[in-house]
């Protein structure tokens, strides 16, 4: 793109520009001095949505009534389908087809039929049905097999699955559950896979499988390859790494039970597609904002918990590998290549971008780092050597215009624009542009991190210029924890992998035991304590006799200081997210210990004392 780098003989890259009602095409014009736009065929296209094809290949131009593709390569225009109030369009993988969806007419009822599969080379129409309404979450309603030999779509308790070399012969198979809410297909061609999500009801855990699509007739459907249950989870995004060998499901409520998130609360879930492992995937509390697997699917890096966020790598096993460090950060990006990713903070956050190189090792080294006030999208250049940053209408009505930055942190190109509804690169496939290392001139002349303000702590009124005031500040701060750092996962003693921002394992408790099975070999015993750290002796203690302690004692909170009221609370917390854990292993068939379901009764005395100390803090 820019001088550096630059191969003449690889195509142009281009950027798509959308304002109200218009959209155009630029193309980037390499300079020693600072990139340049050059403006190419499509331009001034009336439009009030942009959509390109996987492979950048073709660019559909919605408007209210009319659906235009053109070539991606020379802009011209290659199909037009009269289309009254559509509202979405997508191309399938081999861009053999194109998905539309149209908003039914009032009182039209399930006789129009508004979804509709075009082959739109022809102009005619293969497949239609009536849909409803209209998700964004579940669009496209119709999904192709990367291979497009079957195409599927969600119904009630149930998917469809169809033959596009014959769609006349209606379903062919489908995946009847019941209560089904969303699906996935894998992208690998060999053993197309598909995962669905069931949400939880009134008493039972909701679920996610995966089912091998091949297996699936029109009968009944058979048992699935995998399966993990959870609670407290009424949505779910399903992503596949790039092999299909892998899933993760990102469930949230509306609702936190811990009461520390207004915005509900999410869980990462994680499982292999042979059905050998599946776990929650272990991250710092708080929400998670983000998560993105490499283009390899070798990798996934998440970006998750209260601010400062933590950003962590994991390999395709779900492994804790690498620790980017904490800031404030809710989005994270790999380049088409796989090579370098960029994690940033954008929305609420001040727009602090950094940049980091993944070496052959595995480990990830910090090449620049910049900020992109305002913005609020980013993405990679096909050739993966920049990023474009973007400040859009309706989320902001001033300062809209792009960006262009180097993999350094250096702006290459900023372009105002008055009213600025979308700015995006036009795709490329994945082999258009090598895989390239950082350029030697650029290696270690990236620009410094922008500094973080320093927050101190809130100071009582009373304390405010006093030497107790300044000592109870603290030294938190949403931009970086202080006792954060970065680089390769650890592995302790017990070869127990250390996951950044969970909680540390209970030293004391293992040292406890250890000495207790040493005094029971000494008196000949088998020298075994429970998980929890007690003897087996004590395992039978009555869990009636466990409730009845917990709610008849008397709350320390009401002797306790506001610090030590506070510290409680935190503990009681804990503990509580402990007994969910512990309720969401039960749900899903695991045997438990007589202590951990002690802990699981004592939920309604936690829940009391916690009721009464967030009164007294």
């Amino acid at each position: 793109m820019s001088a550096e780098g630059q191969h003449h003989d690889l195509p142009p890259q281009q950027i798509t520009v959308r304002i109200p009602d218009v959209a155009s095409v630029v193309s980037l014009v390499p300079k020693k001095t600072p990139l340049a736009l050059a403006t190419t065929k499509i331009s001034k296209v009336p439009a009030g949505s942009l959509l390109w094809s996987e492979d950048g290949a073709y660019l559909a131009a919605m408007s209210p009534n009319a659906v235009t593709i053109y070539d991606g390569r020379n802009q011209d225009q290659v199909a037009a389908l009269t289309l009254p109030t559509v509202v979405a369009v997508s191309f399938s993988p081999q861009n053999t087809y194109l998905t539309t969806f149209q908003r039914p007419a009032p009182g039209s009822g399930n006789a129009e039929k508004n979804l509709k599969v075009w082959d739109w080379r022809k102009g005619t129409v293969v497949m239609q049905l009536f849909q409803k309404s209209f998700s964004r979450d579940h669009w496209p309603a119709v999904a192709f097999t990367a291979d497009e030999t079957s195409a599927l779509h969600l119904v009630t308790n149930a998917v469809n699955v169809y033959d596009p070399h014959n769609f006349s012969q209606g379903v062919a198979k489908k995946l009847a559950v019941k209560g089904l809410a969303g699906f996935a297909v894998s992208p690998n061609t060999a053993k197309p896979l598909l995962a669905a999500y069931v949400p939880e009801g009134k008493s039972a855990p909701g679920f996610v499988g995966i089912w091998d699509l091949n297996q699936l007739s029109k009968g009944d459907s058979p048992a699935p390859i995998a399966r993990r249950s959870f609670f407290r989870a009424n949505a779910a995004q399903l992503l596949w790494n790039a092999k299909g060998t892998a899933l993760l499901a990102l469930t949230s409520s509306d609702t936190d039970a811990t009461n520390q998130s207004y915005y509900g609360e999410q869980k990462l879930n994680y499982l292999s597609a042979d059905g050998k492992n599946d776990c929650i995937v272990q991250l710092k509390e708080g929400p998670v904002h983000d998560v993105q697997w490499s283009p390899s699917g070798e990798h996934f890096i998440t970006v998750a918990g209260f601010m400062p966020a933590k950003s962590t790598v994991f390999t395709e096993a779900c492994k804790p590998f690498f620790d980017l460090g904490s800031g404030g950060h809710n989005l994270v990006r790999w380049s088409p290549q796989g090579r370098f990713v960029a994690v940033a903070g954008f929305g609420n956050l001040p727009g602090d971008i950094l940049f980091f190189d993944k070496k052959a090792d595995g480990k990830l080294k910090q090449m620049g780092a910049t900020r992109a006030d305002n913005a609020v999208s980013l993405e990679w250049a096909p050739d993966g050597r920049s990023v474009l940053t973007a400040t859009t209408a309706p989320r902001l009505r001033v300062d809209n215009g792009f960006q262009i930055y180097k993999y350094t942190g250096e702006k290459l190109l900023e372009q105002k624009v008055e009213v600025l509804l979308e700015a995006r690169w036009q795709p490329a496939p994945r082999d258009t542009f090598p895989d390239r290392p950082q350029s030697p001139r650029a290696n270690g002349s990236a620009p410094a991190a922008p500094a973080a303000a320093k927050a101190s702590g809130y100071v009582l009124p009373h304390l405010r210029g006093s030497a107790a005031g300044a000592s109870s500040s603290g030294n938190f701060s949403l931009g970086h924890d202080p006792n954060d750092s970065r680089g390769r996962i650890g592995v302790n003693a017990h070869h127990k992998t250390l996951v950044p921002g969970a909680p540390a394992p209970d030293t004391k408790t293992a040292s406890k035991n250890a000495k207790r099975r040493q005094r029971a070999k000494a008196k000949g015993g088998d020298g075994q304590a429970s998980e929890d750290g007690a003897e087996p002796a004590a395992q039978v203690k009555s869990v009636t006799e466990g409730v009845s302690a917990l709610t008849t004692a008397e709350p320390q909170a009401q002797e306790d200081s506001g610090a030590d009221a506070a510290k409680r609370l935190r503990n009681l917390q804990k503990k509580l997210r402990q007994v969910q854990q512990l309720k969401e292993k039960q749900a899903g068939g695991a045997a438990l210990e007589p202590e951990q379901l002690q802990k699981i009764a004592s939920e309604a005395g936690l829940l009391q004392e916690i009721s009464m100390l967030e009164g007294q803090t």
